[in-house]
């Protein structure tokens, strides 16, 4: 259930900046994913995350390794992994992949180190992606931060706009707050 974004250098790009085509607009595509939750819980998918659903047992294992901030591995022209607050990514070319690897040197093309600060705004932001949300206890004893130190004042505002809520275990977004959580998480970076 993505709303079509438009990337500069793609074909819809080209098209969009012509006139050729437009953008949805933001109460229809807003119409759209509401109907979108609403259909799918009628036909008793759950929505385990802003934009998964699935049957009962048959969440995406990647994703929410992703969404939890996991680790992960990553083999192959393109791949990315992260390890130990460590994200890397490999050669997308298949060529220099293969001439890395035979030349005994090492396929990755980029790497990042996070800070302590910086992972605990990324674990969050992607708790946030959840609809179980972050759980409170896991991420103090995953980063030794409380998470409701992280951006105080946003958080009250949210909460009190109705588009996050604090329960006994859990900081989440609301039904509502899955409409702008692009905006919601980005005060927590």
């Amino acid at each position: 259930t993505y709303g079509l974004t438009f990337e500069k250098g793609t074909a819809f790009w080209t098209r969009l900046t012509k006139g050729e085509i437009q953008q949805t607009p933001d109460d229809l595509e807003r119409t759209m994913y509401a109907t979108a939750m609403d259909t799918l819980a009628t036909a008793e998918f759950e929505q385990y995350e802003i934009s998964n659903f699935a049957r009962s047992g048959f969440r995406c294992r990647h994703n929410q390794t992703y969404w939890q901030a996991l680790p992960y591995w990553g083999f192959g022209p393109g791949t990315a992994r992260y390890l130990n607050g460590r994200r890397s990514m490999n050669h997308r070319s298949v060529t220099t992949w293969i001439k890395r690897l035979f030349a005994g040197e090492s396929p990755i093309m980029d790497w990042e180190e996070l800070s302590p600060d910086d992972r605990a705004r990324e674990l969050c932001v992607l708790g946030l992606r959840m609809c179980e949300g972050v759980d409170l206890a896991a991420f103090q004893h995953c980063t030794g931060v409380n998470v409701k130190s992280l951006a105080p004042e946003a958080i009250a505002k949210n909460i009190e706009q109705g588009l996050l809520e604090e329960t006994a275990t859990h900081l989440r977004l609301t039904r509502e707050g899955r409409f702008v959580a692009d905006s919601v998480v980005a005060e927590f970076l």
